[in-house]
C-alpha cells in the first residue's frame, strides 16, 4: 500500500514538472545596436531601455513569449538575423527597399526625418547645400549617412555608433553631423552646445521590426501585436512618452 502510494506521488511529481516545461515560455530572441538614444540604449544599471526596447517587451507580451535582447553592431545586425543568431530586429531601423531585399519588415510603428546637427556658434550652414566642402559624420550604414552621402563635394566620416559622430563634432573634428530627427533632440538635450537644422525636403522614414524573409508566420504574429497595440492606445502612449521627453 505505502508501495503503491510512493509510486503515485513519484509519478505525480514527474507529471507536474512536465507539465511546468510544456508552460515554459518560449523565448523571443532580439537583435539590436544599443547606442542609439533615445530607441535603445543600455542604462547606468546595465539595463536595456528606450522606445524600442519598450516597444519589443510589449510585443513579447502580446505574443506570450520572454523576451531575450542580443546586443549586436549595427553593421552586423542584418547579416546576424539572417543567420539565424535571433529572430527578430528592432535598432530604429528605416525600412528601405535595399533592405528588403534581405530581409522582411513589420508595419512601421514609427516616422523620423532626417537633420542636420552643428554647433551654437555655427552660422554657415542652414542647410543640405551649405555641407558641400564640408567635413560631415555620421553612423555607418544609417539612412542619416546616406543622405548626408549624395550631397555632391561632402567629405564624410563613418563612425561604429552614432555617439561617435556626436563626439567627433563636439570634438571640432567635424562641421556637422547627419542623424534621425529624436536622435539629434536627444544629443542637444545632452550637449547644450548642439542646435538641429530641419531639412525642409527630407522625406519622412518609417522604423519596421525586421524578420528573416521566410519566417512569415512570426511576421504575420508581430504585425497582430504592433495592431493591438494601436486599437489600445499603448503605442499612442509611448510615442507620446519619447517625444515629449518625459
Amino acid at each position: 500500500m505505502k508501495r503503491l502510494f510512493g509510486i503515485s506521488l513519484i509519478l505525480g511529481l514527474i507529471l507536474v514538472l512536465a507539465s511546468g516545461c510544456f508552460q515554459a515560455k518560449q523565448v523571443l530572441n532580439v537583435g539590436t545596436d544599443a547606442t542609439y538614444e533615445p530607441f535603445e540604449y543600455i542604462d547606468e544599471s546595465g539595463n536595456y531601455v528606450g522606445f524600442d526596447m519598450e516597444l519589443i517587451k510589449m510585443v513579447a507580451d502580446e505574443l506570450g513569449m520572454e523576451l531575450k535582447i542580443h546586443n549586436v553592431n549595427w553593421d552586423g545586425i542584418i547579416p546576424g538575423l539572417i543567420n539565424g543568431n535571433y529572430d527578430c530586429l528592432i535598432s530604429a531601423m528605416t525600412i528601405t527597399e535595399e533592405r528588403q531585399k534581405q530581409i522582411s519588415f513589420s508595419d512601421p510603428y514609427f516616422s523620423i526625418k532626417q537633420v542636420i546637427v552643428v554647433k551654437t556658434d555655427n552660422d554657415a550652414i542652414k542647410g543640405p547645400a551649405d555641407l558641400a566642402g564640408k567635413t560631415v559624420t555620421a553612423q555607418i550604414g544609417t539612412t542619416g549617412d546616406l543622405y548626408a552621402s549624395k550631397i555632391a563635394g561632402v567629405k564624410m566620416k563613418r563612425f561604429d555608433t552614432n555617439p561617435q559622430a556626436v563626439q567627433e563634432l563636439l570634438n571640432n573634428n567635424a562641421d556637422a553631423a547627419v542623424m534621425d530627427d529624436l536622435v539629434a533632440s536627444e544629443a542637444i538635450n545632452k550637449n547644450p552646445d548642439l542646435k538641429m537644422i530641419e531639412i525642409t525636403d527630407a522625406e519622412v522614414e518609417y522604423y519596421g521590426i525586421g524578420v528573416k524573409k521566410e519566417n512569415t508566420e512570426l511576421l504575420e504574429k508581430i504585425n497582430k501585436a504592433l495592431e493591438t497595440l494601436r486599437n489600445n492606445g499603448k503605442l499612442a502612449e509611448l510615442e507620446q512618452k519619447y517625444k515629449s521627453g518625459d
